[in-house]
């Protein structure tokens, strides 16, 4: 396979940052501002470059990390003691390598910078994320340290058309209604099938990552070496002269990075590194898939054991989005985060439950039996009974729906104007009807929003059984039934004449996209730490982690120099540790995020051993949630015994 290079697209975007009004770590506002009312826009109809960028860090920290100061932000990870990083900046669009899309590529270049010892950390954005989504997480270890960090939104990003005006966004976050502007990330397929779905449903607005007509996901890694190579012919544009040899990846010490699905992209970029141009990774509760690999292999965990490991991200979100809105009522814990909103909707939650009696997908009787059965379903399943307790959390913020619907449209490449089961995107007022974007929050979108919709007053919506569209964030088993995954569920007869007519032909499309993602497991002789919490309940760690690491192990054993590290207190989504129900139970990934970096440097500049793969014990803070200390986050042992993770006999053991 040939390694990625570059096609950069229009002349680069260059800022430079003084490190006191503005820089590169915090968009010059230091602890206080981003602890603080998000930046405002002189003109709400017209935001400047700066001002869309301060906000979009803004948002991207305020949405991934706990930013106070009892969460250990500024004094355990993040900016340490208030820290500014002075620099330079570009943006720059690529061309995908099939030719027919672009991905943003931001280049962050510290003060500190050294052109004759080159040091470049490859980062990739989380979730459908803009370009600035892997800043909090993944990169600001490294602008600390001197290191150049590179950022691909790997195909995904806030790409919005607003079919309404005919308008997209550049990827410096300004609106352009010109589709042939070399900066516009995102423009749809000008098909006349497209103008007349507009017509037919207003107010609809496409999504790059469901809507582009590709699986960006089967390219993540391919994306992430491209902004490898992007990087190099910005530094050489900014650093080049007839006395240096030019900067290249080959000849400078190259590591990647990323979280979640930016985690997934680390993995698919190793790989496919055929050159070796990166030297070292950390993948950090990544949506690794190895759907189909796993036959023969089992999971230990504790007592339990699991032979149907590794199901894909599409599968398991279909048994969540059918079965854990029955499941919350079988969660008893008191404590567990944001369960008075359950308790707040148990009329629906039971009305759930009948519907999945009714569909036959649980057994008659008692609605407390039901409950209890569907929580038996996804512990069956695989998924950890420590992940469930963020159930409460999950059905709040609507993760099912969203996920089910962006990725089956990415897997399937379904084109925007057939919207499967009638599902389309759109800005609701309050009644859930579908309205027109105000310029105000067009403007303010590519800051706030998160890519995949609902985001930012964007819904799911679709037609109501009178015709009428509505807000359906929360959907209905009978959506949940069309979107659910074959590969899991058999949907019985009795139910089908209620689904899609082309559902069958959707799905068949699904499983090909979802083929085209399954990783080999192999990332190369190199350093690469895998990092995943035990709590995970968006990315099971049975289903990514373990399952990658047991592939690798059986398949590569020692050849490979992987090790697997789980936080026992560590969970998805850190930037709700300050909500209460979170503080008192889960300590941050951030924080040992920045500890594997600091490991991986140590191995590949002065030779340390990486420790072997080990639980990390954990603490909670407990109740009242006191500042949290190096005590709650643990250490990773030399020698960890008891606490070891092993591979042996085709089975991989992870100690409870």
């Amino acid at each position: 396979m040939r390694q990625m290079t570059a096609e950069l697209l229009g002349a680069p975007l260059r800022l430079e940052l003084d490190g006191r009004d503005d820089d590169l770590l915090t968009a010059g506002l230091g602890l206080a501002g981003l602890r603080g009312a998000a930046p405002a826009f002189g003109d709400p109809l017209a935001p400047t470059r700066r001002e869309l960028r301060r906000r979009a860090i803004y948002s991207a920290y305020r949405a991934l990390v706990d930013v106070t100061g009892a969460g250990g932000f500024g004094r355990l990870y993040g900016p340490i003691g208030d820290r500014s990083v002075a620099g330079v900046e570009y943006l720059v669009a690529v061309r995908t390598p099939d030719g027919t899309g672009r991905t943003t590529v931001l280049l962050q270049i510290p003060a500190g910078f050294d052109p004759d010892a080159p040091r470049l950390v490859a980062v990739a954005s989380s979730g459908s994320r803009g370009i600035y989504g892997g800043l909090p997480t993944a990169a600001e270890w490294a602008l600390q340290r001197g290191y150049a960090v590179v950022h691909t939104d790997k195909g995904t990003g806030v790409g919005v058309w607003d079919l309404d005006r005919g308008r997209g966004y550049r990827i410096d976050g300004t609106l352009t209604r010109d589709p042939a502007d070399p900066a516009l990330g995102y423009v749809p397929s000008l098909d006349p099938s497209l103008a007349e779905y507009a017509a037919r449903e207003p107010h609809t607005l496409l999504f790059k990552h469901a809507h582009s007509g590709v699986n960006p996901e089967a390219d993540w890694g391919s994306y992430l070496l491209q902004a490898i190579d992007a990087a190099f012919q910005l530094l050489n544009l900014e650093y080049g002269s007839r006395e240096r040899r030019p900067l290249a990846a080959e000849r400078s010490l190259v590591l990647a990075v990323g979280i979640s699905n930016g985690g997934a992209a680390v993995l698919r970029a190793l790989e496919r590194d055929r050159a070796g141009w990166i030297s070292g990774a950390v993948a950090v509760e990544p949506s690794a898939m190895v759907s189909g690999r796993t036959q023969g292999l089992q999971i230990r965990y504790g007592a339990a054991r699991l032979a149907d490991a590794g199901i894909a991200l599409y599968d398991y979100t279909s048994l969540h989005y059918l079965y854990q809105s029955a499941a919350v009522l079988a969660e008893e814990e008191a404590s567990a985060p944001l369960r008075g909103m359950t308790e707040a909707a148990r009329p629906q939650l039971e009305a759930w439950c009948r519907a999945l009696q009714d569909a036959c997908l649980l057994a008659p009787g008692p609605i407390a039996a039901a409950a209890s059965e569907a929580r038996e379903r996804l512990l069956a399943a695989g998924i950890l009974a420590d992940a469930l307790p963020l159930g409460h959390f999950n059905l709040a913020a609507s993760l099912w729906p969203a996920l089910a619907a962006s990725y089956a449209w990415a897997y399937a490449r379904r084109p925007p104007w057939q919207p499967y089961a009638g599902v389309r995107f759109a800005a609701t007022d309050p009644s859930g009807q579908p309205r027109a974007l105000t310029d105000a929050e067009a403007a303010m979108l590519w800051a706030d929003g998160s890519g995949i919709a609902p985001t930012a007053g964007i819904s799911l919506v679709a037609r109501d059984a009178l015709g009428e569209s509505r807000a359906i964030n929360a959907g209905s088993v009978g959506l949940a039934l069309a979107f659910a995954s074959d590969r899991q569920l058999a949907v019985p007869s009795a139910v089908q004449a209620g689904l899609p007519a082309d559902r069958e032909e959707m799905l068949a499309a699904v499983r090909l996209g979802q083929e085209e993602v399954v990783m080999t497991a192999c990332p190369g002789n190199r350093p690469v730490i895998l990092l995943h919490g035990r709590c995970d309940s968006l990315i099971p760690v049975n289903h990514s982690s373990r399952a990658y690491y047991a592939v690798n192990q059986h398949e590569r054993g020692v050849r490979d120099e992987l090790r697997y590290y789980e936080l026992a207190h560590g969970q998805h989504f850190d930037g709700f540790l300050a909500v209460p129900g979170f503080a008192e139970r889960y300590v941050p990934m951030q924080a040992w995020t920045s500890r594997c970096l600091s490991l991986l440097e140590a191995r590949v500049q002065r030779g340390e051993a990486l420790p072997p793969s080990q639980v990390i014990r954990s603490r909670a803070r407990g109740a009242g949630a006191p500042p949290l200390t190096a005590e709650h986050l643990g250490t990773l042992e030399a020698s960890p015994g008891a606490d070891g993770i092993c591979f042996a006999a085709r089975t991989l053991s992870v100690p409870d």
